[in-house]
C-alpha cells in the first residue's frame, strides 16, 4: 500500500513537471523599482528577471539604490517638490507592476493523452518600495493562473470546456522590512516570504521551469521545500561589504513549535554587496578584474504532519536541511552550482514513523551573448532523490530578450524518474509593465 502511494506521488510529480508552465514565479525585482529611480531595467538584471551583481545589492540593500546617502531634509529645503511625500512617508508613486506569461507545451509522455497544451497563461501584482528608506516592504499577488489541464471529463460542452481549471488567487509574498534597526547593520523583515537561505531565489533565473532541485524538492508526503514561501521572522544584514547573513524563525499553523533557518553567504571579487565595484587596472588587466565568485551554506530545522479535521497536526515529522552553493561569473559566462541533503523522521506521515535521508544536486552554466542578438543559451541539471528512487533531469534552453521586459524561453526538458522517462518542450513569452 505504501509502495503504490509513493508511486502515485511520483505519477503526480511528474505531472508537475510535465506541466510546470501553470505555476507562476515570484520576484524582488520589478519595473516599478526602474521608474522609481529612472533606470534601465538592465541596470539590475542580465535577462529578467535574474539579477546581476548590482541587482543582488540593490536587494540586499532592501530596494534602496546603492550608494544613495540618504533621504532628502525638507528642513533644508531640497527635494522640495516631493517634501510632502517625505514628510508623510508615502512613495512618489504607486509603486505597481504586472507580469503576465503566456505558454505552451508538447508533452510526448502526457499520462492524461493530452500532448499539447496551448492554453496556460498566469498574471501577477506586484509592489515594492521603501518608506523614508528606513522601511521597506514587498508584495505579490497571484491574481490569475491556470491550472494542468486534465483531459475531457464529459461529452457535456458544458460540463467540459476543454480549459484547465484556474488556480485560486493567493499572496505569494507579503513581508515588511526595517532597515538598519536601531542604528545598527541588522534589518528585521517580517511577513510572509521565502526563506533567505539560497544564493538565488526561485524566480532569480534565467529559464521559467523548474527551480532548482536542491532547494525546491519535496519528500514524501511533506510539503516542505527550501524555497517556499512562509510566514516568518528573519534578521539579515551585510558586513565588511562583502558578507551577507540571515537567521530566521519561521511561523507553522497548527503546532506549537517554530522552524529555525540560517545562512552565510561570502562574495569574493566583483560588485560588493553595497554596489562598489572594484578598481580596474587597465594597463596590468587580471583574471581577478572580471570574476566573482559567491559561497553560500544554509541550514533549516523543522517539522510538520498531517492535520486532522480541528486542523492540529498530528503523525509529526521532524526534517532538517543543509546546503552548500557556488556561484561564479566571468564576463558574459555564468555558471551555478548547489547541494543540498536533509533527514525526514517521518516524511510519510505514519502512525509507526520511518526515516528517509535525501541528497539533491544541481548545477547550471549560461552564456550571454548581448545586444544586438539578445540570446541566453544554457544547460541545467537537476538531480533529486525521493522515496523511490532517483529523478534526474537534463534542460538546454535558450532565451531571447528583444525589449529589457519582454522575455522568450524555449526548453526542453528530459526527466529520467523511477516511474520512466518524460520529455517536455514548453515555449514561454513573459512580459513585465
Amino acid at each position: 500500500m505504501l509502495l503504490r502511494k509513493s508511486r502515485v506521488a511520483i505519477v503526480i510529480l511528474a505531472g508537475v513537471l510535465a506541466a510546470p508552465f501553470v505555476k507562476p514565479d515570484r520576484a524582488d525585482a520589478i519595473p516599478a523599482f526602474s521608474r522609481q529611480h529612472k533606470t534601465e531595467c538592465s541596470t539590475c538584471h542580465t535577462v529578467y528577471p535574474e539579477l546581476n551583481e548590482f541587482g543582488e545589492a540593490f536587494l540586499k540593500n532592501n530596494y534602496v539604490y546603492p550608494g544613495k546617502k540618504g533621504a532628502a531634509k525638507t528642513a533644508e529645503g531640497k527635494d522640495s517638490k516631493s517634501e510632502w511625500a517625505w514628510l508623510s512617508g508615502l512613495p512618489e508613486m504607486i509603486p505597481v507592476s504586472f507580469t503576465a506569461t503566456i505558454d505552451a507545451a508538447y508533452d510526448r509522455d502526457a499520462f492524461d493523452g493530452n500532448e499539447l497544451d496551448l492554453s496556460s497563461r498566469s498574471l501577477r501584482l506586484q509592489a515594492g518600495g521603501t518608506f523614508r528608506d528606513a522601511a521597506a516592504f514587498f508584495a505579490t499577488y497571484n491574481l490569475y493562473t491556470q491550472g494542468a489541464q486534465t483531459g475531457p471529463v464529459a461529452n457535456n460542452p458544458t460540463v467540459n470546456a476543454n480549459t484547465p481549471p484556474n488556480n485560486n488567487p493567493n499572496i505569494s509574498e507579503l513581508f515588511l522590512i526595517w532597515r538598519e534597526a536601531f542604528g545598527t547593520p541588522v534589518n528585521v523583515k517580517v511577513g510572509r516570504m521565502e526563506p533567505n537561505v539560497s544564493l538565488w531565489k526561485r524566480s532569480n533565473k534565467v529559464i521559467v521551469v523548474p527551480p532548482f532541485a536542491s532547494t525546491s524538492y519535496l519528500v514524501g508526503n511533506s510539503p516542505f521545500s527550501v524555497d517556499a514561501p512562509e510566514d516568518a521572522l528573519e534578521i539579515n544584514g551585510v558586513l565588511g561589504n562583502r558578507l551577507f547573513f540571515a537567521g530566521g524563525v519561521v511561523d507553522r499553523n497548527g503546532q506549537n513549535q517554530n522552524d529555525g533557518y540560517g545562512r552565510l553567504a561570502l562574495k569574493i571579487g566583483g560588485t560588493d554587496y553595497k554596489g562598489e565595484e572594484p578598481e580596474i587596472d587597465l594597463d596590468n588587466e587580471s583574471v581577478w578584474d572580471y570574476l566573482a565568485i559567491t559561497l553560500g551554506a544554509y541550514g533549516y530545522k523543522g517539522r510538520n504532519g498531517d492535520f486532522d479535521q480541528i486542523g492540529i497536526a498530528r503523525n509529526m515529522n521532524s526534517f532538517y536541511r543543509a546546503g552548500a552553493e557556488i556561484d561564479i561569473l566571468y564576463k558574459r559566462l555564468h555558471l551555478k552550482g548547489s547541494g543540498s541533503f536533509g533527514r525526514d523522521a517521518n516524511p510519510l506521515f505514519l502512525a509507526t514513523p520511518s526515516a528517509l535521508e535525501t541528497h539533491a544536486v544541481s548545477a547550471e552554466g549560461e552564456y550571454y551573448l548581448g545586444a544586438p542578438i539578445n540570446l541566453v543559451p544554457l544547460f541545467r541539471y537537476d538531480f533529486q532523490e525521493g522515496v523511490d528512487g532517483a529523478t534526474r533531469r537534463y534542460i538546454p534552453a535558450i532565451a531571447y530578450t528583444p525589449l529589457q521586459n519582454t522575455k522568450l524561453t524555449l526548453e526542453y526538458i528530459f526527466t529520467d524518474a523511477p516511474t520512466g522517462i518524460n520529455r517536455t518542450a514548453l515555449a514561454s513569452l513573459a512580459f513585465s509593465l
